[in-house]
């Protein structure tokens, strides 16, 4: 490719910061890059128009901590580990909702509920056994009074009771996203869709190579690829994809807020009348271990008939279907990778499905590793 005078010394030229992944993650650090410094100039490119792994393709789910999660946790992890990551999922959603506000991210504190059903019964007894020990943690931790409470109340079809967590919300991933790429354009921050980064070397400066043969050039390279990490990286991401399907607008909503089952595999909400229902890979851990933002007919199916089953009592039409692809880690590896790969070279990427909570909280720590 032959770049003219203006490519050569102004767009492409001096860049300080060069950020690949312009999603949650990527933007709040490239935004944080511009709060420290001003004049620093710093470029966010990505091999899409805008972010097609998780950020633009959530359910939108403000969630922090689920009951069956945490026991699931602490039976492989310590409970320093366990907690201290539920208190950054937090933390990272209070700095969305102070930076951007809860109107314009459309965060709404519904409160979020776990649902039990006879096949795993077990669950909600050992969940409700559980209740004052782990609230009194998250109170020492978050200065959160009694954040789970039990109700054997239920109007789900196949439900015998209820864990709720009333902190827990919900939010507009769209609006999410718009604020955050605006925010970061008034900044200064050079957004540049259509750029898939596939190599770097270090001389003098970095030197970055893209799949249609531009090559770029910056002081400092921030990989913030989450799931699609392990394409240029030794780093341990796995790709994770996750179904998601929107019905028509309904009548009556069987329910309102966020809902989980079976540890939060299956995951559910309220957005515009509709019923917004996601998860369920758990059916097909083979299948869903893919990059490909393609539909996968087993998983929903299995959605679908969890809908009629343990959510509406009927089938009724859909009207949108889509995946999108998380970044997980090993059964003991909840944690984020934040860290240097080599000299000038960072990544915050590995958010286990929790990028919406856990966005502002990565960005802010990958900042401080470069200072």
């Amino acid at each position: 490719m032959n770049f003219s005078y203006w490519e050569h010394k102004h767009l492409l030229a001096d860049i300080d910061y060069l950020v690949v992944g312009m999603g949650l993650v990527g933007l709040q650090t490239a935004i944080r890059l511009k709060e420290i410094n001003k004049s620093a100039k710093v470029i966010v490119v990505d091999r899409f128009a805008w972010s097609l792994g998780a950020s633009t393709r959530n359910a939108g789910l403000a969630c922090f901590a689920n009951i069956s999660e945490i026991i699931d946790d602490l039976q492989r992890e310590t409970p320093d580990n366990v907690y201290g990551t539920v208190v950054k999922r937090f933390n990272g959603l209070q700095k969305l909702r102070s930076k951007f506000g809860n109107k314009e991210i459309g965060y709404q504190e519904n409160g979020s509920c776990e649902i039990f059903t006879e096949k795993n019964k077990d669950a909600l007894l050992q969940g409700i056994d559980s209740l004052q020990s782990i609230n009194t943690v998250l109170y020492k931790e978050l200065n959160l009074d009694g954040v789970f409470t039990y109700s054997s109340n239920q109007t789900l079809p196949l439900a015998i009771g209820q864990i709720r967590n009333k902190y827990e919300g919900q939010l507009h991933t769209g609006k999410l996203y718009s604020c955050v790429l605006n925010y970061a354009k008034q900044l200064g921050v050079h957004l540049f869709g259509g750029l898939e980064v596939t190599d770097w070397n270090k001389s003098t400066r970095i030197h970055v190579t893209t799949s249609s043969g531009l090559e770029l050039s910056c002081e400092n390279l921030l990989l913030c690829t989450n799931a699609f990490t392990s394409r240029i990286t030794s780093e341990k991401v796995t790709p994770a994809r996750g179904q998601v399907l929107v019905t028509e607008p309904l009548n009556k909503l069987p329910c309102i807020g966020p809902h989980f089952y079976d540890k939060g595999y299956y995951y559910w909400r309220d957005i515009d009348n509709r019923i917004l229902l996601g998860g369920a890979r758990n059916i097909d851990y083979d299948g869903e271990k893919s990059s490909e933002l393609t539909l996968n007919d087993v998983v929903i199916n299995e959605l679908k008939q969890f809908l009629k089953n343990h959510i509406l009592g009927k089938e009724v039409d859909i009207a949108y279907q889509w995946s999108g692809i998380m970044g997980m880690g090993r059964e003991k590896e909840k944690s984020p990778i934040v860290k240097e790969l080599e000299s000038n070279v960072f990544a915050g990427v590995r958010l286990g499905g929790m990028g919406v909570a856990l966005s502002a909280q990565v960005a802010e720590d990958l900042v401080k590793l470069i200072q």
